[in-house]
């Protein structure tokens, strides 16, 4: 996607982010001339129409939220097949990030980043939206500690696929409410849940529940109580406490009525926290915010400088400086030592301090697929330093090689300067799980969210399976993998319709394997007395020849026992010359025609000829014939009341019995 341009306005720059749902990339708006970001819904979800009109609707509906601590959604638009949405680029980093390094954050942060969220919480809700995804991941801080709220659109678009019916929790699970874990109906109670587990995070460094699975989370959000805070923070405050285990209670009932109810109390918590701050010590306006701190910038806020010291304090210092007697130095050689060597320091600090206050410009070379001990000496020869931010698993890049750098390769720092590397630990092995079972939509989500992608998919008739379910899948569950594998699924599809062949005059034996071949079962057969077909051999079949019939349909026969056996009567008293007539035993129940049509001058027509007999109606023969042609069809029907109807062009042409 790099270098594209999406709607000939937006050209994608570098990508930034991506999520179980959507691709994130930065992007230059050629209309406005600024710089916006990008969100791509993954090809998989793409072909899931339900899903890509309710992921529209949703997103131009978070696009009429308007908030300072809301991402601000600018477009939502398609091109060749890709659905997008342009939002706000937002200058920072995301909390889950935050939490990862820092683990606990004084307790200002905390009341700070809370607050904000639930202004924004406040302002959707307001507006009939509910974000139903209120994650570290979705909660972004700029380098002035602006909170941000973003994936709203995406949020509800999730929401409306049912990604928690059928036993499945997907998703988010770790914030989940319980009664999204439950998978009845979400309302604005479940973010404040949510808002909830964000907050005990932050204080403790982790959430308040934990598990090997999703589903053992779920259950846990459904039944257990959080640990208690204080047992990490012996010096939280009480009233931010109540608050955090209000926001997490089970029943939606018992949380805070609103979000506005909850910013209301972070506004009071941040005022008691201000005047305690002020009383014990001064503040130096010139220190920077806890977020700056955390991006390592300067700015102005709540950071503490040392207290400046009492009267008596002052006094005290005083009497004892009145006290220390300065010391003379009367030994002439002992001077000239201390000269020599402060003349020595000095010519020496007018060449060396400047060149570690103002070290020379250098390129940072590019490191990244290189083993850790190559990347070292490489900048080690451009004088930078080398640091591990994190190790991680990567399916690419062999393991103890470098990921990826910041900064990036080709920008100009200053000598000395540390660049951040993530190294590879080698590809993750998981367990594959199983997604048998599962509808085809459920199966493609939840092998997303399981950190694998679609492989290639078949179907299969099946008839003890309704169409689109998952009946196989490749790798098999319980085999151990590399994430990101490809999974290949077997569904189950419909059966389709097909013609049924022409057995009559065929073996029944031979008709029985075909009708086996083609998935059909036999439904009833009847023996009967024919001097047309020889024994064995099909006199007629239900549903008719051509008749459209899917897998699973009953096929019915009547085959032939070969002809009646002839019974002569003992002869009469009277004497005759002439032999007397065989008479046969069997009374046939079939009956023989042959029809004639003649097809008026003009247009061809189709000709249609149904046979009303024992088996009900049926239709034995269809086909248009060209104007002024004749056409010639012998017919069977069975029982003393079989009719024959003909149809000429749609209209009724002739309706006689057989025996006429």
């Amino acid at each position: 996607m790099i270098g594209e341009t999406l709607a000939n306005r937006y050209e994608i720059i570098e990508k930034v982010g991506d999520g179980g749902m959507a691709l994130v990339y930065s992007a230059k708006d050629h209309l406005l001339s600024r710089i916006v970001a990008v969100k791509l819904l993954r090809a998989q979800f793409a072909d899931d129409e339900q899903f890509v009109e309710r992921f529209r609707r949703e997103a131009r509906s978070a696009a009429s939220l308007s908030h300072p601590n809301i991402v601000n959604i600018y477009d939502v638009g398609e091109t060749a097949n890709v659905h997008f949405i342009v939002m706000e680029y937002v200058h920072g980093r995301n909390l889950h990030d935050l939490i990862r390094e820092h683990g606990q954050f004084p307790q200002e942060f905390i009341v700070s980043v809370g607050k904000q969220i639930a202004m924004a919480l406040d302002h959707a809700h307001f507006h009939g939206i509910v974000h139903r995804d209120i994650k570290p991941h979705n909660i972004l801080i700029t380098e002035e500690g602006r909170v941000k709220v973003t994936d709203f659109g995406i949020a509800q678009a999730m929401s409306a696929t049912n990604l928690t019916q059928t036993g499945m929790v997907l998703g988010s699970v770790r914030y989940f409410s319980p009664e999204q874990a439950r998978g009845v109906s979400v309302q604005a109670a479940s973010d404040l849940y949510s808002l909830g587990i964000v907050l005990y995070e932050m204080i403790t460094g982790h959430p308040p529940f934990q598990g090997d699975s999703a589903i053992s989370i779920a259950l846990q959000q459904i039944q257990d109580t959080p640990e208690p805070l204080r047992n990490a923070r012996p010096d939280l405050d009480g009233e931010l406490e109540d608050l955090v285990l209000k926001l997490l209670s089970k029943d939606p009932k018992e949380r805070p009525a609103s979000a506005e109810e909850v910013v209301r109390v972070f506004q009071r918590i941040e005022r008691r926290l201000a005047a305690t701050a002020g009383a014990q010590e001064d503040v130096d306006e010139t220190m920077p915010l806890p977020a700056a701190d955390l991006f390592g910038k300067g700015g102005r806020g709540l950071a503490r400088s040392k207290k400046k010291p009492t009267k008596k304090q002052r006094e005290k210092a005083k009497d004892k400086a009145k006290d220390k007697a300065p010391r003379k130095r009367s030994k002439g050689l002992i001077f000239l030592v201390i000269l020599l060597v402060l003349g020595g320091l000095a010519l020496a600090a007018v060449r060396i301090i400047p060149e570690i206050l103002f070290p020379d410009d250098v390129r940072v070379p590019d490191i990244v697929g290189l083993h850790q001990m190559e990347a070292m000496r490489v900048l080690r020869e451009a004088d930078l330093n080398y640091r591990v931010d994190q190790y991680i698993f990567d399916n690419e890049i062999p393991e103890d090689h470098v990921v990826s750098q910041d900064p990036l390769a080709g920008r100009t720092v200053k000598q000395q300067r540390e660049i951040a590397v993530r190294v590879s630990k080698g590809p993750e092995e998981v367990e594959m799980p199983s997604f048998v079972g599962l509808t085809f939509r459920e199966a493609k989500v939840a092998l997303t969210q399981a950190g694998f992608v679609e492989g290639e998919d078949q179907e299969v008739y099946d008839p003890e399976t309704k169409p689109g379910i998952v009946l196989e899948q490749w790798p098999e569950p319980g085999e151990i993998v590399v994430k990101g594998s490809a999974v290949s699924l077997t569904l189950s599809k419909a059966a389709q319709p097909f013609a049924l062949p022409d057995f009559r005059g065929q073996d029944f034996e031979w008709a029985k394997q075909q009708l086996s071949s083609l998935g059909l079962p036999l439904g009833n057969s009847w023996p009967e007395y024919s001097t047309i077909y020889s024994a064995g051999r099909v006199i007629e079949q239900n549903p008719a020849p051509g008749t459209m019939v899917e897998e699973g349909w009953p096929i019915d026969f009547v085959y032939s026992q070969g002809a009646p056996t002839p019974r002569v009567q003992e002869p009469t008293p009277v004497e005759t010359d002439e032999p007397e007539e065989p008479q046969w035993v069997h009374e046939n129940l079939w009956s023989t025609k042959e029809v004639t049509i003649d097809v008026p001058p003009g247009p061809s027509q189709e000709i249609v000829i149904l046979v009303i007999d024992d088996f009900g109606a049926r239709e034995v023969y269809r086909e248009t014939h060209s104007g002024g042609s004749r056409v010639v069809r012998t017919i069977q029907g069975r029982g003393q009341d079989a009719r024959f109807q003909v149809y000429l062009g749609g209209r009724q042409f002739l309706d006689r019995a057989f025996q006429e």
